[in-house]
């Protein structure tokens, strides 16, 4: 009898591996961890979520999203608006599951806090939302080091 499969967790791959893997060789680029030893999956463990935590470009944020000060306001946030923002906008009513920054806190993080700048999102709607950004952040570092390179 042989093992069941599945589609390696990597995005976009469709290779397809032994169900009690995570990934194929390809994309299994960590160092393996033997998770039965709980000594070393802690330490794999602390070390991800450091390297997570402390990098130059994630740490900031990532320590914001766990702060109760934003816990408590994106809770409060969620009770007095409870439908997705764009949802509504094209005329359906959908449950918002994330307090959403319009406007970025990596393009201004003094807007944290402000109620002016956030909005109820469905998933959906919220992860549309986020790669546009991304893409748009994308282009414009592309055409900063195409400038600078001249």
């Amino acid at each position: 009898m042989s093992k069941p499969m599945h589609i390696c967790n990597h995005p976009g791959c469709n290779e397809v591996i032994p169900y009690d893997q995570r990934y194929c060789k390809k994309h299994d680029y960590r160092k393996p961890v033997d998770y039965a030893n709980k000594e070393q999956r802690h330490e794999f463990n602390k070390e991800t979520y450091y390297k997570r935590t402390h990098s130059d470009r994630e740490g900031k944020y990532q320590l914001f999203y766990r702060s109760t000060q934003w816990r408590k306001l994106s809770h409060h946030w969620l009770m007095l608006h409870p439908f997705c923002a764009s949802c509504e906008a094209q005329g359906r009513m959908r449950k918002g599951d994330v307090v959403d920054h319009i406007t970025e806190i990596r393009d201004d993080w003094s807007k944290r806090l402000d109620t002016n700048n956030l909005q109820t999102l469905c998933y959906a709607c919220h992860n549309r939302k986020t790669w546009k950004q991304k893409q748009v952040r994308k282009k414009r570092r592309e055409s900063q080091t195409d400038r600078s390179q001249r």
